[in-house]
């Protein structure tokens, strides 16, 4: 396992490596200083506290939807709906944290709810999906990805007709009431909004880890990555697996959205334009799905979407560079696994004509 972190964090670097060459061709191309472009890039993320601080707090969301993509991920499941359960996870935050009926709890008691509530709302919204697929056999991609746009829109219809806070005029952009203050997370760093949240992701990485590799549930769920058929001849039960690995990603993903609800916005707002669902699952496959390099592909991940800002700001370049290089990162780190590939096994074994060595 130490073997396969480190091979995950070698390619990460040559991702990025070969998506900053690419980079600065485009820029060079257009008549713009690579030099200049990554300048930006890191005042933008690191060139001051306040810089920093919010390259921690695009950060935190990022690790917890990782870890959501790479939970379902890793027993054969692809969750392209992380967006939808981030979203439906901030609505279920919000509503417990401006709830009047809990407004008087204590800190220690009401934002743990806020958290709860986020996991539920999020693990709810994943379980039709993989109920789909266990019943009728619709593929999960599909799914998750369309019920992503539901969740959208229902948040907007709830947050603009339902919760509208009533100091909010009537229009296109609304929130909910505030939260109440002990259902808001406290700063770890005064004047900033890096929460609690950032420091248990983190814990949250290193425990899947070991859930992964001591556990007898992390052990089936790894089995029924490597297929549906392989884990029934080990007597393993695929259904229930399924939907356990399904609503812990689910919970992941809501999670992710009340570290966003709790810590940044202090209400569920509309229209929703964070991408952290897709985000999340980006830095998932950047990482080679390795729960132990997630918080370190979610922090540079994390530091493109703050360092673009910089762009634009340091520099005449702009702020959409990086999301090229994050484009472009994803498909190098995408190419890496391609030599093991089922895909290039059985082209191997059927045309070449020789076994693979094992």
């Amino acid at each position: 396992m130490a073997r396969q972190t480190a091979r995950s964090i070698v390619g990460l670097v040559l991702a990025a490596v070969l998506a900053a060459l690419v980079g600065s061709l485009i820029l060079i191309q257009t008549g713009q200083s690579p030099l200049d472009a990554a300048t930006g890039l890191y005042q933008g993320a690191f060139g001051s506290s306040a810089a920093t601080l919010g390259t921690l707090t695009a950060t935190t969301p990022l690790i917890w939807a990782a870890l959501s993509f790479m939970v379902a991920f890793r027993a054969g499941i692809f969750n392209a709906g992380g967006q939808g359960q981030f979203i439906m996870g901030a609505f279920a935050a919000a509503l417990v944290g401006f709830t009047p009926a809990l407004a008087g709890l204590p800190g220690v008691v009401h934002a743990p709810l806020v958290v709860l509530a986020g996991a539920c709302g999020g693990a709810l919204w994943a379980l039709l999906p993989i109920l789909w697929k266990i019943f009728a056999g619709t593929n999960e991609i599909l799914t998750t990805l369309m019920m992503s746009y539901i969740a959208s829109l229902l948040n907007d219809y709830l947050v603009l007709n339902v919760f509208r806070a009533s100091t909010i005029q009537p229009g296109t952009n609304a929130q909910t009431p505030t939260l109440a203050p002990g259902a808001q997370f406290p700063p770890l760093v005064a004047g900033s909004q890096v929460t609690f949240m950032l420091p248990l992701g983190v814990a949250a990485a290193i425990a899947i880890w070991v859930f992964f590799r001591r556990t007898v549930l992390g052990y089936e769920l790894n089995m029924l990555g490597k297929g549906a058929p392989l884990a029934r001849g080990g007597g393993i039960g695929v259904r229930r697996l399924m939907i356990i690995a399904m609503l812990t990603s689910g919970g992941l993903a809501g999670i992710a959205g009340a570290a966003v609800v709790g810590g940044v916005f202090l209400a569920d707002i509309t229209p929703f334009n964070s991408n952290v669902g897709f985000d999340g699952l980006l830095a998932s496959l950047l990482s080679g799905n390795s729960p132990l390099v997630i918080p370190v592909a979610s922090v540079f991940f994390g530091a493109l979407r703050n360092g673009g800002l910089g762009l634009q700001i340091f520099t005449p370049i702009s702020r959409y560079i990086a999301d090229i290089l994050m484009a472009a990162i994803i498909i190098f780190a995408s190419a890496r696994a391609l030599p093991g590939s089922q895909t290039l096994r059985r082209f191997r074994k059927r045309f070449v004509g020789r076994p693979e060595r094992q």
